[in-house]
């Protein structure tokens, strides 16, 4: 999940348009979004400059310029965010080195090429057992029965991230966490995965590791 925050913000664009509301801010890895009526997506890529002052902070692109009116401490914190390196989808996904991983019918390259990067020991089988982070694929409800099977080869510690569609043309968190709630799961974290699909970590809750399944 990126960081967020509520605020008065102020949008001018490059065409010399300007709005100013009280607004969303998120910042996401590859992009730092404004939603509301100062509606505006900005590529992190695309930023030049930022700076702070008297709780202002300042975001210059070349698509726009956004001021953020945090107030202190937040603006500070906001300042050095903006200014970070973005997490690498790896990182995010808390894969470990070396770590056992099961692909459960997922699609995405930029995860798989990441992967690789991170570990030799990665299964694309039918069945798997004791692994650590196992990546399941949920394009439709249908789907969901796929969990039940990562849940029953991840060793206790292990985590499960489930990767399905955003928008309303896939499958709710909802019923993702209602889904994981049946199998005695929890819901820790959500992380973006593409422009399309975003992913849900779910893991045993510590007071039922160590039992047996």
């Amino acid at each position: 999940m990126g960081y967020e925050t509520k605020c008065r913000v102020h949008v001018a664009d490059a065409s010399g348009e300007s709005r100013a509301a009280n607004a969303t801010v998120l910042l996401e890895t590859d992009e730092l979004v404004v939603r509301g009526e100062a509606r505006v997506k900005v590529p992190r890529a695309d930023i030049q400059r930022v700076s702070r002052r008297a709780g202002v902070v300042t975001v210059v692109a070349t698509t726009a310029t956004v001021r953020l009116t945090l107030g202190e401490p937040a603006a500070a914190k906001w300042e050095q965010k903006l200014n970070e390196a973005p997490k690498r989808l790896i990182d995010k996904l808390d894969v470990k080195p070396n770590a056992k991983v099961w692909l459960i019918d997922v699609a995405s390259p930029e995860l798989e090429a990441q992967l690789a990067e991170r570990t030799s020991d990665i299964s694309r089988g039918k069945t798997a057992r004791d692994c650590d982070v196992i990546f399941v694929g949920v394009e439709r409800e249908a789907h969901l029965a796929r969990i039940e099977r990562a849940v029953n080869a991840i060793v206790d510690n292990g985590a499960i991230w489930v990767i399905h569609p955003k928008g309303q043309e896939g499958v709710a968190d909802t019923t993702i966490f209602g889904k994981a709630k049946s199998l005695n799961l929890a819901y820790t974290k959500v992380a973006r995965v593409s422009n399309t699909h975003t992913a849900e970590k779910l893991v045993r809750p510590r007071a039922a590791r160590g039992k047996s399944r």
